[in-house]
């Protein structure tokens, strides 16, 4: 946006359609990525928020010279099965865990989410690069996601620990595997079908 707004200069006057495309361009993906973390970060909604939504536009504002990745979404029916476990609290764990699986696979060209009800609740969300890479998880990674962390988050823990977090707080674990050019986020929650 500061680009185009540097290109009008003092003379709005001056706007052409490309300088404009590129502001409204610009101010439709901050507006996708901000309505994504908010309601990941649990500032907005809760259950009622829509997963796909949300997660397909915060994709489409991110996505590269390569596009989004493609998504792989479980039966509706799953999904109503983890927001009758987890309540209210179902829709910004899963955002968040989609989330830890885009930054820990950043070349990731497809993502798939399922949800099993089988023995309680699992959510697992897999994040497949580009051929030809492999994919490794930093063990500092995996001790923030664990809640094993230093004083000090880093920029690259802090929303592991946060992801982390809300697992935990619903009753669940989260692990994190890297294999061939995939990482696999994992929750398991053992009482949720139970509930």
């Amino acid at each position: 946006m500061a680009a185009g707004v540097e290109l009008i200069g003092g003379d709005p006057a001056q706007a052409d359609l490309e300088t404009l495309g590129l502001i409204g361009n610009s101010s439709a993906a901050a507006s996708l990525k901000l309505k994504f973390m908010r309601a990941a970060l649990g500032a907005a909604g809760g259950a009622s928020l829509d997963p796909k939504t949300l997660l397909n536009g915060y994709l489409d504002a991110i996505a590269g010279p390569s596009g989004k990745p493609q998504i792989t979404w479980p039966p509706m029916d799953d999904f109503a099965r983890g927001a009758a476990a987890l309540g209210s609290g179902w829709v910004p764990m899963l955002l968040n865990l989609c989330l830890l699986a885009l930054e820990t696979q950043p070349s990731c060209r497809s993502m798939t989410l399922q949800i099993k009800p089988d023995n309680g609740l699992t959510v697992l969300v897999e994040a497949r690069g580009a051929e030809g890479r492999t994919s490794m998880v930093r063990e500092e990674l995996i001790a923030a996601v664990a809640g094993q962390v230093p004083p000090a988050l880093s920029a690259k823990t802090v929303h592991g620990n946060i992801a982390g977090r809300m697992v935990r707080a619903a009753g669940g674990r989260v692990t994190l595997n890297a294999s061939g050019s995939s990482v696999t986020v994992t929750a398991i929650f053992p009482k949720a079908g139970s509930a």
